[in-house]
């Protein structure tokens, strides 16, 4: 399949966004008290988001209170890899803490919707998640869930998929036995 063709900006466009930003510049420079009512505002905005996300987040650590890593185990296959299991519960467990206390997890809970977690920063937890469970990223876009994750259960069945990081010191110390 060919890639889509990239639709370059017209000399015209540039022009056009040019002169918009000088003229929003100009504004600003003859009119000082705009950008300091700006900022405040932005800032109130922010602080009010800020309010509302610790509401959520400490709504949803109540719901789950008494909810273990023990719980979210349970909710798995017998065969699936422990590592795995551990590093996909404490990770986002953490990230998404409230109030320094970390927040239980469902196989169920979708990333972005229901713990609010932005797709970019899921990329990294992944990273981190995969590290502790010493799973490579090498390849991931091999991966047949690649692109598909939306809860914490295609965590679990992405790393799956992924092949195990073998230590160096493990590895020499398994051909000594040999």
């Amino acid at each position: 399949m060919p890639a889509a063709p990239e639709h370059k900006a017209k000399w015209w466009s540039w022009v056009i966004l040019g002169a918009l930003i000088a003229g929003i510049a100009y504004w600003f420079y003859r009119q000082p008290y705009f950008v300091g009512v700006l900022f405040a505002v932005l800032g109130v905005l922010v602080w009010i988001q800020m309010l509302r996300e610790r509401r959520f987040r400490r709504r949803l650590a109540l719901s789950r209170r008494g909810e273990t890593i023990c719980d979210f185990a349970r909710s798995f296959d017998h065969g699936t890899d422990t590592w795995i299991l551990r590093a996909v519960y404490e990770e986002p467990c953490r990230f998404i803490s409230v109030d320094r206390r970390p927040i239980a997890i469902r196989r169920d809970d979708r990333c972005a919707e229901d713990l609010k977690i932005d797709p970019e920063d899921l990329d990294d937890l992944a990273q981190d998640i995969a590290f502790r469970a010493q799973r490579s990223i090498d390849g991931c876009d091999e991966n047949p869930l690649y692109g598909k994750v939306k809860t914490v259960g295609d965590i679990v069945a992405f790393l799956a998929y992924q092949p195990r990081i073998v230590e160096q010191g493990a590895a020499r110390n398994s051909h000594r036995a040999v």
